[in-house]
């Protein structure tokens, strides 16, 4: 026999699959930790442990796994005991590799290849039994149980789940298969789960999608005694895995499938939470699902559990591990009633047995039967109830069926009058209408009047037969309904209560229900011929129209006539040649006159038939009218069969009335022996009123009493509020904390993911292992793994899942109860009031982002103003320098060269300060545009301030800010290009190849006009330089020339050795202008000299030294470059 603690509770093994390569390519670490000696497994980095019957690492082999935790309860099926394996974890957790449940043949097989290898080793060796061995297997599919081996179509091998009278599970119609050896077994497997429904997903490329249950059903028979018969039933369950979509990735079908089982695994996790807690209830919902139903038996039954917790170690599934450990934690908790299963009738004739002994010692024990005297009396006056109540309500019903019978008698008379009224009706109308007709004839005669005036004396004597006849029917019904009255009322005056009516009573009851249903079914049958007689009576008038036959027929000899008459005309003009026309005219008209005397034909044809079948329906109608007076007869004679039973009746009754009035006398007597007895209670009664108004005295002092307790027991409680307060608020702030906790660590999982793809993609293209950049990526890996390790620790130690089946144990009392609900109702108002101040914050940000939006439109729009008008002043410029330097061509060709150099410096002098003039506007409209920029710069800040925690309105005015950014970028741009404005004139590819002309000169005009050209298309082709114009002077700043104080800073030129700072100056070295100058050109470009410079060139070079400005050349030498 099996010990108590081995079968008693469910035992469990854990057993953990090692990491797959998903989660090897996401970067996950193993965070389960195994102690095979005390069978503990512990999460690493925390004090979490849970402690099992057996715990298998992702080392343990198939072979070991079963020899350990599944082996030694095989030997318990042969003692008659049912035992059950089930698997349970989350998807991809290796629950069917376990159990073996998708056996293809190999060696490495599961539980259920080796325990059916087992099983039938075992029976081969026993010589003491015979052994019945069958095998079923069935899956449970969105809560819909299929027969996986039976050869019917899918559709046609779902079974239902019964229940025997003892609560036992049982499953008609499912196929079990018997099998003699272990092969013919397992082929039973492989064919059912072939039809077993599985999917792919994310986590699973094989997912099982249902729940699958194999099993084995053993029968034991002794070969010495034929009714020593034992039983065992080895149930193999592999359970789908709990799955989250966010993992699987499921949609559509597999999203519904997931969903249908994690509503299965939730029922039976509810089943394990009851039944292995510490508080028994006496209700467990085993019907919430028919998994639950299914493995009733198996949690808290009839059978020796094992269940196989099967696990992940990756820390990127550590809630589901968790979560599996727990319900695994508490399934041990779950106590079994295992029995040895006997033949049920050698167990029933037992059972019987030993219940007739007990009974025979209880009787000899007290000698005899015990006859409770109270119980007996209690019966009787029930049993006297009740025969009154039945009385009462036989009479009801007796007297409901006399009602029912004159009823029936008035609507048959109701009937029959109306029936001859009809017929005169009927009569009448015919009468009516034939005189009509006859009226309407053109050529009377008045001899003919004098007939119809007859006629219309006759019709008018039918109405007053007619008026007799209903005034007689009104009296019959009046007088029926006198006679009803008068039973009625004498009925009423009846009190029968004695119990020599009933037997009376209930015979003329049975009488009349049996008169009423035959009563009943033949109306419902002479309505239903009425009907039929009157619908074909109604047919037969609407199915011809007689007027129509001789309409028709009058048609086809008019027709007739006139084709006739039309070809007598045609042979008379058959010689006429002047006559075709019309011939031809009157041979289509005849042809037309035959083929509607052919239409006219058919149709009376048709009208013909048509009356033959009214012929042959009125002879149908004579029929059922015939059928119809019999039948109403036979219900006349009916009715008046009840009526007769009723009166008999009656008259019995009336007469049994006069002899009760002697006893109604009796009742006086006694009435009066009552009032005394109400005299003395009325004495008795006021004595208890003094008793009572004394108790309610007291009841007050106690209600005073308790009501002053209650007082203090407030003033005890009135601090609990605020603690109740603070407990509340430590909870949410828990809650909420984890929440973030979870979705942070979600991230952190993702991140890591994404890290290792990409030191994975690094590996596989960097030949060298010590490259720095994996490094690197490895140490990120690591810090994020320390991270996820830190959050998972905390989401562990908040514990939420036990937390939240405990929180309100706290709350004790109806008071608590209360107080917690009141902190809770005014914690939701002051969210509700902070919500609604957030949403009129961010009503205020809109309204002020609006406000700035109109003023950023405002100023862009002030800003193409004066971009235009700059524009416009430019252009005007470029016109009269364009102008001034045509003329300085000019005359350059016929002066000589001082007074050219004079002329030209004058002239290069007046365009000196003109264009310090517009530059002092560029200015002035650069420092608008500062303005603007900083006004705008200031308006964000304030924004970004003021929705610092509104994501929404942040993105929004990054918006804002590049739509800034692009309008300012677009000015500088539109700005440049108007800079620009001369460069695709300026661009002019020179043909001439000067090197390589015989005839061409050097010249002093040509030089000095080649080397201006050559300088400025050099500055044209350079990049933009930024300074506003060349600093010949020097600063004399005293501090570190950092600032625009300083002349050459703002000239945006470095200080030089002719400048007087000091020596802390930060602008020293090449400024950026010279710089981009000499990067672009190279070591042959040189800066042009100014009109101060002395040196020792000829007149022409000392003419064509200027004061250069790289920003204004362009500007300044277009006109000689198109030249």
């Amino acid at each position: 026999m099996p010990t108590e603690k081995d079968n008693d509770s469910v035992q469990v093994a854990v057993r953990i699959r090692p990491l797959i390569d998903s989660e090897i390519g996401r970067g996950c670490r193993d965070i389960l930790e195994v102690f095979p000696a005390i069978h503990q497994i512990r999460i690493k980095d925390s004090d979490r442990a849970f402690t099992f019957n057996h715990v298998c690492d992702s080392m343990t082999s198939q072979m070991l796994f079963y020899g350990m935790c599944v082996k030694p309860l095989i030997d318990n099926l042969f003692k008659g005991y049912n035992v059950t394996i089930l698997a349970y974890g989350q998807t991809g957790s290796g629950k069917t590799y376990s159990m073996g449940t998708a056996y293809d043949g190999d060696t490495d097989g599961g539980i259920i290849p080796r325990a059916v290898n087992d099983i039938f080793n075992y029976a081969n060796d026993n010589f003491a039994y015979d052994f019945h061995i069958t095998v079923s297997f069935m899956e449970l599919y969105q809560e819909v149980l299929y027969d996986l081996l039976t050869a019917k179509s899918r559709e046609q091998s779902v079974v239902e789940i019964r229940e025997d009278p003892k609560g036992a599970i049982i499953i008609p119609g499912l196929t079990a298969e018997p099998v003699k050896s272990a092969s013919q077994a397992l082929d039973l497997l492989l064919k059912g789960s072939k039809g077993r429904v599985t999917g792919s997903t994310n986590m699973n490329t094989q997912s099982s999608r249902s729940h699958a249950i194999f099993t084995i059903n053993i029968l034991m028979q002794q070969k010495s005694d034929s009714n020593m018969n034992k039983t065992a039933k080895f149930y193999l369950v592999d359970l789908a895995g709990s799955e989250r979509s966010k993992k699987t990735g499921a949609t559509g079908v597999a999203f519904r499938e997931g969903v249908n089982i994690n509503k299965g695994l939730l029922a039976l996790g509810n089943v394990i939470s009851v039944l292995g807690g510490d508080k028994q209830q006496s209700y467990v919902s085993f019907r919430d699902s028919n998994l639950t139903r299914l493995l009733k038996d198996s949690l808290g039954g009839n059978s020796i559990t094992l269940m196989i917790a099967c696990v992940s170690p990756a820390d990127y599934n550590l809630d589901e591990t968790i979560s599996t450990l727990r319900y695994a934690d508490r399934a041990r908790q779950i106590k079994n009633k295992p029995v040895v299963n006997e033949d049920p009738k050698a167990a029933e004739i037992n059972r019987l047995n030993k219940l007739v002994a007990q009974l025979r010692l209880e009787l000899i024990g007290q000698g005899g039967p015990i006859i409770c005297q109270a119980e007996l009396e209690q019966l009787k006056k029930d049993n006297e109830l009740y025969k009154t109540k039945i009385r009462a309500l036989t009479e009801q019903l007796s007297t409901i069926l006399g009602d029912k019978t004159t009823l029936f008698e008035r609507v048959m008379l109701l009937q029959a009058a109306n029936e001859r009224i009809t017929q005169k009706l009927r009569q009448l109308q015919d009468e009516y209408n034939t005189t009509i007709n006859n009226l309407c004839v053109d050529d009377i005669s008045s001899e003919v009047l004098k007939e119809q005036v007859t006629k219309l004396h006759s019709i008018q004597n039918l109405f007053s037969e007619l008026y007799s006849e209903t005034q007689k029917s009104d009296e019959e019904i009046r007088k029926h309904e006198r006679c009803f009255t008068n039973a009625s009322s004498e009925q009423a005056n009846l009190v029968v209560s004695e119990s020599e009516f009933c037997k009376r009573q209930e015979s003329h009851t049975k009488q009349q229900l049996a008169l009423n249903v035959e009563l009943q079914q033949l109306t419902k049958e002479l309505a239903m011929k009425e009907y039929l007689a009157e619908q074909m009576l109604i047919n037969n008038n609407h199915i011809i129209d007689y007027d129509a036959v001789t309409e028709n027929e009058n048609k086809v000899a008019a027709l007739q006539k006139e084709r006739d008459d039309l070809l007598q005309q045609l042979k008379n003009v058959q010689a006429n040649e002047g006559g075709k026309k019309i011939a031809e005219l009157r041979r289509k008209r005849v042809q037309e006159l035959e083929r509607e005397i052919q239409d006219l034909h058919k149709k009376i044809t048709e009208q013909a038939r048509l009356i033959k079948l009214k012929q042959k329906d009125e002879q149908k109608i004579i029929v059922l009218n015939n059928e119809i007076q019999q039948m109403k007869s036979n219900k006349v004679k009916l009715i008046k069969n009840m009526k007769q039973e009723s009166e008999k009746f009656r008259s019995w009754k009336v007469e049994r009335e006069r002899e009760l009035l002697k006893l109604k006398e009796q009742d006086r007597k006694r009435l009066n022996q009552i009032v005394k007895m109400e005299t003395i209670h009325s004495r008795q009664q006021n004595v208890l009123k003094r008793k009572v108004e004394e108790a309610a005295a007291i009841n007050k002092r106690l209600k005073d009493a308790l009501a002053l307790r209650k007082n203090v027991q407030d003033q005890k409680s009135s601090g609990k509020i605020e603690k109740i307060e603070l407990w509340l608020q430590q909870e949410l702030d828990v809650v909420v904390n984890t929440a973030f906790a979870e979705e942070t660590l979600t991230h952190l999982l993702e991140d890591r993911a994404t890290l290792q793809k990409q030191l994975d993609s690094l590996k596989e293209l960097c030949s060298m292992g010590d490259s720095d950049e994996i490094r690197q990526l490895q140490d990120d890996i690591d810090f994020r793994c320390t991270q996820i390790q830190d959050l998972q620790q905390k989401v562990l130690d908040s514990d939420q899942e036990n937390k939240s089946r405990t929180r309100w144990e706290n709350v004790q009392t109806m008071g608590d109860a209360k107080s917690a609900l009141k902190v809770l109702f005014d914690m939701v108002a002051n969210k509700g009031q902070q919500e609604l101040g957030s949403v009129n914050k961010y009503k205020d940000l809109e309204r002020n982002l609006q406000d700035i939006q109109e003023k950023c439109a405002s100023l862009e729009e002030e800003k193409k103003h004066w971009e235009l008008e700059h524009r416009h002043d430019l252009a005007q410029l470029a016109k009269e320098y364009e102008e001034k330097v045509s003329v300085l061509l000019r005359q350059l060709r016929r002066m000589p060269l001082q007074d050219i150099n004079e002329e030209y410096k004058e002239r290069y002098n007046i365009q000196q300060l003109e264009l310090e003039k517009h530059e002092e506007e560029i200015e002035k409209l650069k420092q608008m545009l500062e303005q603007s920029e900083a006004e705008r710069k200031h308006s964000e800040e304030l924004l970004l301030q003021q929705v610092k925690d509104n994501d929404e309105m942040r993105y929004r005015l990054d918006e804002i800010k590049e739509h800034a950014e692009t309008v300012f970028e677009n000015t500088a741009e539109e700005k440049q290009k108007r800079s620009n404005g001369g460069k695709d004139t300026l661009n002019i590819t020179v043909e001439d190849d000067i090197e390589n002309d015989p005839d061409w000169r050097k010249t002093p005009l040509g030089k000095r006009v080649q080397s201006i050209r050559n300088l400025s298309m050099a500055v044209l082709q350079a990049p933009r330089l930024t300074e506003k114009r060349n600093y010949e002077g020097g600063c004399n700043c005293k501090g570190t020339c950092s600032k625009r104080n300083c002349g050459c800073k703002r000239a945006s030129v470095t200080c030089s050795s002719q400048c007087k700072c000091s020596t802390d100056c930060v602008n020293q070295g090449t400024s950026e202008n010279e710089q981009s100058v000499e990067d672009t050109f190279g070591d042959n470009f040189k800066r042009p000299r100014s009109i101060n410079d002395s040196t020792t060139d000829s007149a022409v070079n000392d003419e064509s030294r200027i004061n250069f400005r790289p920003r204004r050349t362009k500007k300044v030498f277009p006109s000689l470059v198109r030249d």
